[in-house]
């Protein structure tokens, strides 16, 4: 029961040392290219992978207001912003890809194109604010 605790504690002071930086790809994710750009049905395709492990934190919506999500520090982004829909396509799919704090990393979990169908739905959930 202490290593949950302990566990537990840690987790949270992390979530506060992150919640006052801003979370920058790095630059070359730039030009990371989304090979998807434009396909409807990738786009779809990641619609389907978000409502399986995304909508929780980040919200059916995309605004960052999932049910998961409430508890979290720092709080899920909100794809609707403009913030996170002015990051290149490269710089989404870094993230998606690396993770931090409570935002896990995809990388074992999605397969390289899955993320990228992922980035297409999150600028989908931007074009629908």
């Amino acid at each position: 029961m202490k290593l949950l605790a302990v566990t537990f504690l840690g987790f949270l002071l992390t979530g506060y040392q992150l919640q006052d930086q801003k979370w920058l790809a790095p630059e070359e994710a730039d030009n990371y290219k989304n090979p998807y750009v434009g396909d409807t049905k990738a786009t779809d395709k990641g619609r389907k992978i978000y409502m399986k492990l995304c909508w929780s934190c980040h919200g059916k919506t995309g605004k960052g207001d999932g049910p998961a999500g409430a508890a979290l520090v720092p709080a899920p982004a909100s794809y609707t912003d403009s913030e996170v829909q002015a990051q290149t396509d490269g710089a989404l799919f870094w993230k998606i890809t690396t993770g931090r704090g409570a935002m896990v990393s995809y990388e074992n979990t999605l397969t390289e194109d899955q993320r990228w169908m992922l980035v297409n739905y999150i600028r989908a959930l931007g074009s629908e604010k």
